[in-house]
């Protein structure tokens, strides 16, 4: 009896991870932008990613830091004097006239939604003095608050420098950053506007097809476009649903028409394919004798009916990846001073009560579609035992 016993129990532990396997989630093919990336930008964790830290170059996606930065720093109700330098900028402008005056808040709209080159000069001369110093605060800002590793910039609005670079992975950062903030998100969703200044009176209409509404799609949330010749085409956009928000980033596309076919493979892929879970707080790992529990619940998004796993390195950071062995999302755990604990790893369940722990089999995170299969499944095995007593 007790061998039976065993042997559902072990059907039950192990059934999960061939069902896994067997409805993992299928990733977007054909992706030709050279680098791409997907996060879930309010839990950071990575959904998809195609040389996700490669260095590139961004192009004027670049704007996107300089608007948070901007926004940030200074009040949208500053008037701006526009230099001689400002007027001057090389590349997409709107116009700007020396000497002539206007607000913060105009020309981060002209910088947004027309990819101002000459508003990026004018921000970045009111807020910190000069370019140089405003690149040099921008910079340390993006590693300090923001926290990322892989970008440096020269200039404000993404024309090429040699030393002008950042990565996929950084910019949807980056761009999940800003988007905690109402007034960059406002800027980000601008379809069109009407601009009055000495030098121009026009219509401005967002250059992101997506935002614009020239290629429809629903959950576009926002955007920004880049292209100079050595970084060709980049995109970043944002999306949401009832389930997700979400950040997707585009680089090194050779054409409009193959980045925005990537971008909608990506956006599909990204928000109908994810849910979001976490570990709850006061979750207990052990390693080597080593106790690590968490402090407060760790958020994370999850491919539906897809595998997840956890590493904990001796350096106590904690790794969650996908089905792909593909990381997501990592932390840095603080060890538990007194006696270790008995189990050897903390299993996440998807609901805020109760914890599930294992041993060596629990790398993967078990939720409750497992937990409901496996009670049947210890059910019918009990039943059978029954009848055949009943049998005797």
């Amino acid at each position: 009896m007790k061998k039976v016993i065993v042997l559902i129990l072990l059907m039950c532990f192990l059934t999960p991870s061939v069902s896994a396997q067997q409805n993992a989630v299928k990733k977007p093919g054909n992706i030709y932008s050279d680098s791409a990336i997907i996060i879930d930008s309010k839990t950071g964790s990575i959904l998809y990613s195609k040389n996700g830290t490669k260095r590139m170059n961004p192009a004027s996606i670049t704007k996107i830091a300089t608007a948070i930065y901007a926004i940030q720093h200074s009040d949208l109700r500053d008037g701006v004097k526009i230099s001689k330098k400002a007027s001057r900028t090389e590349g997409s402008t709107v116009y700007l006239a020396a000497g002539e005056t206007m607000s913060m808040e105009q020309l981060l709209q002209g910088l947004m939604v027309n990819s101002g080159n000459d508003a990026a000069v004018a921000i970045a001369e009111h807020t910190e003095g000069s370019v140089k110093q405003f690149v040099d605060k921008l910079n340390l800002f993006l590693k300090e608050e923001v926290g990322v590793r892989n970008t440096h910039f020269e200039n404000p609005h993404g024309l090429y420098g040699e030393n002008h670079y950042t990565t996929a992975y950084d910019m949807a950062k980056i761009t999940s950053y800003a988007l905690q903030n109402t007034q960059f998100r406002e800027l980000f969703d601008i379809d069109s506007l009407d601009w009055k200044a000495e030098g121009w009176n026009t219509t401005l209409y967002n250059h992101h097809k997506m935002v614009k509404g020239e290629i429809p799609y629903p959950e576009v949330t926002g955007g920004k476009n880049g292209f100079i010749d050595e970084s060709r085409h980049t995109l970043v956009t944002s999306a949401e649903n009832d389930k997700l928000s979400i950040v997707v980033v585009t680089m090194k596309a050779q054409s409009k028409r193959a980045i925005y076919s990537d971008t909608k493979k990506l956006l599909d892929y990204g928000l109908n394919q994810f849910e979001r879970n976490y570990i709850p707080k006061e979750t207990v790992f052990q390693l080597d004798g080593t106790s690590y529990e968490l402090k407060n619940d760790i958020p994370f998004t999850q491919p539906v009916n897809g595998k997840i796993t956890q590493k904990l390195d001796p350096s106590g950071e904690l790794t969650l990846y996908n089905q792909d062995h593909e990381e997501m999302l990592s932390t840095i755990l603080t060890p538990v001073k007194g006696t270790p604990v008995t189990h050897t790893e903390a299993v996440a369940s998807s609901e805020h009560k109760g914890q599930l722990f294992g041993k060596e089999w629990s790398g993967q995170l078990l939720f409750y579609p497992f937990i409901i299969y496996m009670t049947l499944l210890v059910i019918a095995g009990v039943s059978v035992l029954r009848m055949g007593s009943f049998n005797k």
